[in-house]
């Protein structure tokens, strides 16, 4: 009898120590887990206390670099903050399937000529399937963060495409004050080649609309500044926050010839969001197992009636299901559709990342070897043109519609050369995001070499007496 009573106090001292230590050293993924992932892979650094969250020393006033427009936006941004509580939600679901069912008491009370009984139930099945439950759940939790890595991931991208995107918008607006600015100084000659009679009345009225309809052109891309701000506003989270966005320009990443196969491949095996694809698959394939077992069940009983030796008279029991009508096939059926599910969304990711990183180097590729045609040949030729046509017009060489052709022609490619600035940092930063890591920028050298990116500055009309070309 003291050994069954031994028996029983190590069995529950056991169960108890058994069910803290998993408790205690259960691996959760937290938000730190993610964010050290994330920078790892972006290559931004380390958050600290001189950037990033706006109380911790960033400052709008002094102008706001990308770096530090992604850090403000991982810190800040709601939708991620918010996502981040699946974090949680995946934690706590590790703990529950860590944890064993309490044992349970039965107590008879004694009433004429029948004793009293007690007896104490333990679920032994659930030391059998814990291993198997924690398992699952811990893949859960797994793949829960590398899928809160990919969203840091895709935060990342739309910050820094945002934050090019008002970069574009700005460059577009210098652009509409210069063509302001040419069209009231041809507007301006047109006037004095009017006073002096040698220009019709036409050409002095459509050079003053042609004023006009640059400045109606300025007052819409003033606006569209405002609107792509306000986007950056809401990604970094600071959309209360009022004062003037002074953004750092982001000279247009200009890299080598790149293996978009060498990529795909990569990303295939690194990127967070197969990885937890990969992880779901096992989680699925433990759920089945789970599933396959899961109708078992096996109680340990501990009886004690009032005996005739002692007051309490021991024995053990057990009870356990038989398998004759529910075998869980619904459960199984269930749990090896998820597991198929998970396969098929494997593939499907697979299929999307061929997608994503080919396209973003095509498209990356495509604004690349156009911005070179721009300004290898096109502005060039165009600078010429402007200075010719201004020159002639000048002296009455030439009629006002040439001089209208040759100051769009130069105004239409800067306003080219500024979108495709932004359509190189947009799919630079897709390509990235596609890969899932971030890709060494190319030397200065060779950066430079292979924009020829100097600025362009709009040309002064030709002087009196200057030699025509």
């Amino acid at each position: 009898m003291r050994l069954l009573q031994r028996s029983l106090s190590c069995l529950l001292l056991a169960v108890s120590s058994l069910a803290s230590g998993c408790a205690g050293h259960a691996c959760f993924c937290g938000p730190d887990s993610v964010y050290n992932d994330v920078f790892g892979r972006s290559q931004y650094g380390a958050i600290g206390d001189d950037v990033c969250y706006m109380p911790n020393g960033a400052d709008l006033e002094d102008g706001l670099t990308e770096e530090e427009a992604v850090l403000i936006a991982l810190w800040n941004n709601a939708l991620f903050q918010e996502t981040l509580v699946d974090l949680d939600l995946a934690a706590s679901d590790l703990v529950q399937a860590g944890l064993l069912p309490n044992p349970e008491i039965v107590y008879f009370f004694p009433v004429s000529d029948k004793p009293y009984k007690y007896a104490i139930e333990f679920p032994l099945e659930a030391l059998w399937l814990r291993p198997i439950r924690v398992a699952a759940a811990q893949r859960e939790s797994d793949r829960a963060c590398q899928r809160l890595s990919q969203v840091g991931l895709d935060l990342i991208r739309d910050t820094r495409q945002a934050y090019s995107d008002v970069l574009v918008a700005q460059g577009q607006v210098k652009v509409a004050e210069e063509a302001l600015q040419l069209r009231k100084r041809i507007a301006k000659v047109a006037k004095a080649r009017l006073d002096a009679g040698d220009a019709s009345p036409q050409e002095s009225s459509v050079a003053e609309i042609d004023v006009d309809l640059a400045a109606q052109a300025l007052a819409r891309l003033e606006y569209d500044v405002g609107i792509a701000e306000e986007r950056l506003r809401n990604l970094l989270g600071i959309a209360e926050d009022r004062q003037p966005l002074k953004l750092l320009d982001v000279t247009p990443p200009m890299a080598g010839p790149l293996d978009p196969d060498s990529l795909a491949q990569e990303a295939l095996g690194s990127r967070p969001d197969i990885v937890a694809a990969q992880i779901a698959v096992a989680a699925a394939d433990a759920r089945v197992r789970l599933a396959d077992v899961s109708w078992f069940r096996f109680l340990g009983i501990l009886d004690a009636t009032s005996g005739r030796r002692t007051g309490h008279e021991f024995s053990p029991a057990f009870r356990a299901t038989l398998p004759i009508f529910n075998w869980n096939q619904g459960g199984v059926l269930r749990a090896e559709a998820e597991l198929e599910r998970a396969l098929r969304q494997q593939q499907t990711l697979h299929d999307r990342i061929m997608l994503e990183v080919h396209q973003a180097h095509l498209r990356y590729e495509q604004a690349r070897a156009e911005l070179q045609v721009l300004d290898d040949r096109v502005m060039p030729e165009v600078e010429t043109g402007i200075r010719r046509a201004e020159s002639a017009f000048q002296e009455g060489d030439a009629p006002y519609l040439v001089v209208l052709q040759a100051s769009r022609q130069l105004l239409d490619s800067l306003a080219r050369r500024e979108q495709l600035h932004g359509e190189i940092r947009r799919a630079w930063a897709e390509l990235e995001r596609s890969v899932g890591r971030h890709i060494p920028p190319p030397s200065a050298a060779d950066a430079g070499n292979a924009t020829g990116a100097e600025e362009i500055e709009t040309p002064a009309p030709a002087k009196e007496g200057e030699a025509k070309e």
